[in-house]
């Protein structure tokens, strides 16, 4: 998957075949920092990965490669959380003020240990499934990564909301948006992230077994990925740039009957085209 995204980043650049000089503002750019973070990260997770299934293709002993492996490990997790990081701080612009929030981070690293909770439990179980027989422990291992994960993103998305509440302008208008117009899919998500906490607290603690513990276990994928999917359609479709002639009454439906109505429509830089008949 993330070779996948790799190359349909790299595709839909401007020159493809000139990617690389992505990497050449290394000391200003958080673009070209996450860039170089993430291919660290992934030629040692691939590596890493390269030599546990397959040592015998180097012709080397599994035992022999324990140390690299592991140093290979540490540093495909050192540069995935700064990719993660600088990925964060491309969305932290002035000219953005809903995303200029410390909600972002909490968001990324929140899906991170969500989502990577989620795929391991689901990967994992399989192999448990056939040789161990039971997931009871493994589910009960994962289920505290999404836990984590899950209250890291509602501790930001709260937080988000009462700075947004305070501020004026951009910022304030998108939220209020999200309040009104999208209201119904903004409570549906914050109710679905509620519903996956408590989900993956019972997992954690251990209180459901056999089929029953299944049947959490696959609500919560259900509801994770659900609200992951609904937080990030919010996300993109509610900010207004500041950089936008007339952002702040971009698409506003209310404004544009009122500049039709007072004649606000008439002046170029509002933005609202005018009755044509």
């Amino acid at each position: 998957l993330l070779a996948f995204g790799l190359l349909m980043s790299t595709v839909h650049l401007g020159k493809p075949t000139k990617f690389y000089r992505g990497f050449n503002n290394l000391r200003y750019s958080p673009v070209s920092r996450e860039a170089a973070s993430l291919m660290v990260f992934f030629g040692c997770a691939g590596l890493y990965t390269l030599l546990s299934w397959l040592p015998g293709l180097f012709g080397v002993k599994p035992s022999t490669v324990t140390g690299f492996l592991k140093g290979l490990g540490w540093i495909a997790c050192g540069f995935g959380l700064l990719a993660l990081f600088f990925m964060h701080m491309i969305y932290r612009i002035k000219a953005r003020p809903f995303w200029n929030h410390w909600q972002v981070l909490s968001s990324f690293y929140g899906t991170m240990f969500a989502l990577g909770g989620l795929g391991a439990g689901l990967f994992l179980s399989i192999v448990h499934i056939f040789y161990i027989k039971t997931v009871t422990p493994l589910l009960q291992y994962t289920a505290s990564f999404v836990l984590l994960g899950l209250l890291l993103e509602a501790a930001g998305l709260y937080f988000h909301a009462r700075a947004m509440n305070r501020i004026e302008g951009e910022g304030g208008a998108a939220h209020y948006q999200q309040l009104t117009f999208f209201g119904k899919t903004y409570w549906l998500r914050n109710a679905l992230l509620a519903f996956a906490i408590l989900c993956a607290a019972s997992l954690s603690l251990n209180l459901w077994s056999g089929q029953l513990q299944l049947m959490v276990w696959f609500a919560l994928s259900a509801c994770v990925f659900t609200a992951a999917l609904i937080g990030r359609a919010l996300f993109y479709v509610l900010v207004v740039p500041t950089t936008m002639p007339g952002a702040f009454f971009w698409r506003n439906k209310g404004f544009q009957q009122h500049a039709l109505e007072t004649g606000l429509a008439k002046m170029p830089q509002v933005g609202v085209v005018g009755d044509r008949h």
